[in-house]
């Protein structure tokens, strides 16, 4: 049912999904949904059924459902439990004032697809679901999550843990009480679709910059530019920036990422 409640940096490289979405990701080039290729004509006639570099698959895992999923979603719980990642998420937010009212998962991933990115969405997913119930109070904290690979298995398994799924327009769920999770979506997609005139309580994902020059190395990143410097300059006024320490149980999973909290919450509950 919509809306329901819920009690060392390695290399990255951009990829870009069957809709246009662009991660960064690691070790993948050129990512597609292969079924999309296939609904818009363009898939490889030479490869025949041959996996081309780069895809997303357009198969689920085998015999794969989504209480599968769950009972792999809740083994990762367990592991989760404990590591310092873990620790410092309690750290972080455990005694803060709960103003969080909606929590929003942009761009995790596939948890059913049939390929080894799957266990780094799982984990994602694990993170996003530990900050919400740190950060929920007794009324609970609805949830959203958009991603274009997402099948309907992932859809399912998502339901079972009371995360809606939304196709489109999720950042009309983000306000200043919000948590955003953004695993690695790139900025020049993160800040104009997603965080422009936005100010969420609780941020964590891939760091928020004022100045992309570095990274603008294409004309469509060049076009954006000034816009996401602006937005990514106002982002960062008033908050405070923390590294989450490195996550030893998946490696591509959440090293390099960050929290954003407001500056004038730092240290409320202690």
């Amino acid at each position: 049912m919509a809306g329901q409640k819920t009690k060392a940096r390695v290399k990255r490289r951009e990829v870009e999904s069957g809709d246009g979405w662009t991660v960064i990701t690691h070790g993948l080039s050129n990512l597609k949904v292969r079924g999309d290729e296939k609904e818009n004509g363009k898939g490889n006639a030479k490869g025949g059924k041959k996996s081309v570099a780069g895809q997303v698959p357009n198969s689920t895992v085998k015999d794969l459902t989504a209480e599968k999923l769950l009972a792999e979603f809740e083994i990762l719980q367990e592991r989760w439990k404990g590591c310092p990642v873990a620790r410092q998420m309690q750290e972080l937010f455990k005694k803060r004032e709960k103003v969080v009212k909606t929590a929003v998962c942009i761009g995790i991933g596939s948890f059913a697809r049939d390929w080894e990115q799957r266990w780094r969405s799982l984990w994602q997913l694990v993170a996003f679901v530990h900050v919400v119930r740190l950060l929920s109070d007794d009324n609970g904290i609805t949830t959203y999550a958009q991603d274009p690979a997402f099948t309907t298995l992932d859809m399912d398994f998502l339901k079972l843990l009371d995360i809606t799924t939304v196709q489109t327009g999720i950042e009309k769920h983000i306000s200043t009480e919000s948590f955003v999770f953004s695993p690695f979506v790139d900025w020049f997609l993160l800040l104009p679709m997603f965080l422009k005139e936005k100010d969420p309580a609780v941020y964590v994902g891939n760091e928020i910059l004022d100045d992309y020059t570095t990274y603008a190395q294409t004309a469509e990143k060049q076009a954006k530019l000034d816009e996401c410097n602006n937005i990514g300059a106002t982002f960062l006024l008033g908050r405070e920036k923390q590294k989450l320490v490195d996550f030893e149980g998946h490696a591509h999973a959440l090293n390099g990422m960050v929290v954003y909290l407001k500056e004038d919450e730092d240290g409320e509950g202690d």
